[in-house]
């Protein structure tokens, strides 16, 4: 007899019983056949021969094929309703029965779907911070057509962006804008906002229109015009529906609110970043600005003309680039290097990705770790429902003794393992709509304006309901399979309620075990290496000293800066601190290390670097004479900046230690970089993350360029009574200026935001699975108790006592436990080889981490082991033998 060959199980599994196209064709001959046949001796019998008859019934019924092949067709579709007729019912049969069996199991069904609600909710959180960051376009028209223009580096003149928009031919449009943080005045409090000033054809160029009034447009000639974002308008205005035409007072200036922008409309800033305002560039204001062909303020983006590529733009905009840097070498020659880039997505970061790889990375780093809670809870459920088909091995064996197949079975098992992923899904979704509120609070803490778009869309949607579909595959079609597996007649002979006790199934089980234990064991390590580096984060040596110095952040009006009565303004107020009580040292700097407020990275060349080459990127600061005596970092060469390193002073410039050695092999002084002189190198300081490699640096003359923000440095003995002073001393010179002072060591606190954030996030989610790993193990001793009741029954029986059961039953989990320590570990270490960004001060195979981990896990498996073992102790040995 020959071997039938079974279809693939995937087939088995969604096999449907239907009729194909050549039964039905089959069927339709045989009708007309015998319909034929039937003519054929009505004729017969009036008396025509049998050959006439035929040839007659034949010239009647007219073109059989034709007919055959419209039936065919007309029954081919009937079969198919009839057959997605027949899915829909056996799928809401599945689902029905399914949804009774977990009413009926309230315990099994809290515990699994609070489990996958935790385990898809932190995945769809995480997800959502990917989405903000990475998938949402920018809120713009047409957001595919928007590119920036990228000048060979971030920012370019008002001069540059003038001649590129004179001479370029493939932009429909294109706009200039740049950052900048004014004070805003409402009922005699002064606040600080972080806005754009841009040019005057910003809004149109991007298409965005007003929700409330409107933007200015490019035939606007006032500049006293202020647009507000929806979050200005609702927190600090209170969503007032009259602003519009309500005169405000921002940085001393009197403006019109014209608009209000939509929420979540945040210009052409990448995502994430917030601007809070929005006002026109003021050419009588700025003049000095406009007219300096050196001075890189400002960022263009542009629209494309349509039918035009990115590739064209970009090609375009080169020739253009090159022409201006022949035209221009001193002031203009990065022009050369000019690139066009969509910004749409992940596009909006370019030109910031070395600034923020540590967020990307650190969104990496938790997208796997979610990922591994959600596998440790799959296996959770999986061990779940692997026992519940073992309880339900009777039940099964009728089904199959009753015809049912083996894929319908476990379509229904996987059914109810869906139902559970979607209720879980759902519940996680919901949780992971909180969670972005916890993101945005947390992200809050940094001194810079955030905020995260983590509201519900359709890619989120689309995420969360495949992830819960995978989830339901995942714990569910491993134990579907096992639960069917299974001869018909030894499974009617287990009596009510027995277990299924085969082998493959007590080594499934204890497979996940294994698995969950690795993977909480992994998340318990890195949780512990998190919070390590962050006790030591506070003995990191910084290259500089925070301690005793108090910061007075300064935003002054764009035509002081312009103008040049900065820089004596700002001696005035340096000579009134010198006389604050205290006081031992004070310098003038741009940027705060370590705080977030801001980075400046730019490319630099010596004077042996080739011309047509980009040059090296370097981290820049401008600080003025005693900034670094302020912050006591040592001089290692050369000398410091002095006051006669002002306007129209040659340019000179201090180096770390670091930029010394890879330019020059440590002998910098008295080369030129970038055309100006190195006069000083300094020690090596943390600028921008604990963790991070000293990285080449370079400090500028700030009196060589004063910026209209700029932040005060004073070492002193007594921080609180100097800030007074600060405080008092500023509001006496400039009354309408936000008055921000703050102790350094609060400032640079902010560095550790993402250590904090980190080991919140690590033990939270390592907890989680340690938690789900007690479970798997609890059900596992509690499957082999019921598995072994009288086995246990005879040795207590024959004289065993409570220790020998527990030792018994609680051993049995030593191997798999084991196991899992053991692969965990190894999988955790060299996990944590790729957190070096991110821990701070401890290794990453650290000896006490790792012994921690070691007994935390075999603390939690021991506790959960422990309370089936007493149970089992407790075993009466007459009734386990009489129920046997």
């Amino acid at each position: 007899m020959p071997r039938r060959i079974r279809p693939p199980s995937a087939r088995r599994l969604f096999r449907f019983v239907r009729r194909s196209p050549n039964d039905v064709r089959d069927d339709v001959q045989e009708e007309f056949a015998f319909h034929l046949e039937m003519r054929v001796g009505d004729l017969v019998g009036q008396g025509l021969t049998e050959a006439e008859a035929r040839a007659q019934a034949l010239r009647e019924f007219g073109n059989q094929t034709a007919g055959a092949d419209a039936c065919v067709r007309e029954g081919t579709t009937v079969e198919r309703q009839r057959t997605v007729a027949r899915l829909a019912d056996e799928l809401w049969q599945d689902a029905s029965f399914g949804a009774r069996l977990l009413r009926h199991s309230p315990a099994f069904a809290t515990v699994a779907i609070l489990t996958l609600a935790v385990a898809i909710g932190g995945n769809t959180a995480i997800f959502s911070v990917v989405n903000a960051l990475a998938l949402k376009p920018l809120p713009v028209r047409a957001p595919e057509e928007v590119v920036r223009i990228y000048t060979g580096e971030s920012r370019t003149s008002w001069l540059n962006y003038q001649d590129i928009v004179r001479q370029s031919t493939v932009f429909a449009d294109i706009a200039a804008h740049t950052g900048t943080t004014r004070a805003l005045t409402l009922d005699d409090t002064t606040a600080s906002m972080a806005g754009e000033t841009t040019t005057s054809n910003y809004f149109t160029m991007l298409g965005v229109p007003a929700v409330l009034g409107r933007s200015y447009f490019p035939s606007d000639a006032r500049a006293d015009v202020i647009v507000l974002a929806e979050r200005t308008w609702r927190t600090r205005f209170g969503s007032d529906p009259s602003i519009v035409g309500r005169t405000i007072l921002v940085a001393g200036r009197s403006f019109e609110v014209v608009g209000v922008m939509p929420r979540g409309f945040r210009g052409a800033r990448a995502p994430g970043f917030v601007s809070e305002f929005w006002v026109p560039i003021d050419p009588s204001q700025s003049r000095r600005l406009l007219e300096d062909r050196g001075r890189n303020t400002f960022e263009i983006v542009a629209r494309l003309v349509p039918g035009v590529s990115t590739e064209q733009a970009h090609a375009a905009t080169l020739v253009v680039g090159k022409r201006l840097a022949a035209e221009y070498p001193e002031t203009a020659s990065r022009l050369a290097l000019s690139e066009v880039f969509r910004i749409d997505g992940i596009g909006g970061f370019r030109g910031m990705t070395k600034t923020l790889a540590p967020l990307f990375a650190f969104v990496g780093l938790m997208t796997i770790v979610a990922g591994l809670v959600l596998l440790v809870g799959c296996a959770n459920i999986a061990g779940l429902l692997l026992g519940r088909g073992a309880a339900r091995r009777r039940e099964i064996g009728v089904r199959l003794a009753l015809g049912a197949g083996r894929g319908r079975l476990i379509r229904q098992l996987l059914t109810e393992s869906l139902l559970l992923a979607l209720v879980g899904g759902v519940v996680g979704g919901v949780l992971a709509l909180w969670l972005g509120g916890s993101i945005n609070l947390l992200v809050s803490r940094l001194p810079v304006p955030i905020e995260f778009d983590l509201t519900l869309d359709r890619r989120m949607f689309v995420y969360t309901l495949a992830l819960s579909l995978l989830t339901a595959v995942l714990c569910g079609l491993a134990p579907a399979r096992s639960a069917t597996r299974m001869t018909v007649v030894p499974a009617l002979k287990l009596a009510v309620g027995e277990h299924d006790s085969r082998p493959e199934r007590q080594r499934m089980r204890h497979w996940l075990v294994v698995g969950q234990v690795a993977l909480s064991c992994a998340l318990l390590l890195w949780a512990g290496l998190f919070a390590r580096s962050l006790s030591n984060a506070h003995q990191v040596d910084l290259g500089f000293d925070p301690a005793g110095v108090v910061l007075a952040h300064l935003q002054f009006d764009d035509e002081v800066t312009r103008s040049g009565a900065i820089v004596p303004q700002l001696a005035e107020l340096q000579t009134r601190i010198s006389g604050l009580p205290g006081v031992q040292a004070q310098g003038l700097g741009k940027i705060v290390p370590l705080s977030f407020r801001g980075r400046e990275e730019t490319p630099m060349r010596t004077e042996t670097d080739p011309l047509d080459q980009r040059g090296r990127m370097v981290l820049v600061n401008r600080v003025s004479p005693e900034w670094y005596q302020t912050l006591r970092i040592p001089l290692r060469a050369g000398r410091d900046f002095t006051g006669g390193d002002g306007v129209g002073a040659p340019r000179v410039v201090v180096v770390n230690e670091t930029l010394a050695r890879q330019f020059w092999n440590g002998n910098a002084l008295g080369k030129r970089l970038d055309g100006a002189e190195v006069v000083g190198v300094v020690q090596d300081s943390k600028y921008w993350t604990l963790g991070e490699v000293s990285r080449p640096t370079v400090y500028t003359a700030y009196l060589q360029r004063p910026e209209a923000e700029v932040t005060v440095f004073v070492h002193t003995s007594d921080v609180a009574g100097t800030a007074r002073g600060l405080r008092a001393e500023i509001a006496r010179l400039y009354p309408t200026m936000v008055i921000d002072v703050q102790p350094m060591t609060e400032a640079v606190g902010a560095a550790l935001v993402p250590a904090q954030v980190g080991a919140a996030a690590t033990i939270g989610f390592g907890a989680l699975g340690a938690l789900l790993a007690m479970m798997g193990i609890y059900g596992l001793v509690a499957f082999t108790v019921a598995q072994r009741t009288r086995e246990i029954g005879i040795r207590k029986a024959v004289g065993a006592t409570t220790s020998e059961i527990v030792r018994l039953v609680t051993f049995g989990t030593a191997v798999p436990v084991a196991m899992g320590l053991v692969l965990g570990l190894g999988v955790g270490a060299l996990g944590a080889f790729a957190l070096g960004g991110f821990i701070v001060g401890v290794s990453p195979v650290d000896p006490l981490t790792l012994a921690a981990t070691t007994v935390l896990v075999l603390g939690t498996t021991l506790a959960a082991s422990t309370v089936p073992a007493l149970r089992a102790a407790r075993v009466d040995p007459l009734r386990a033998l009489k129920a046997e």
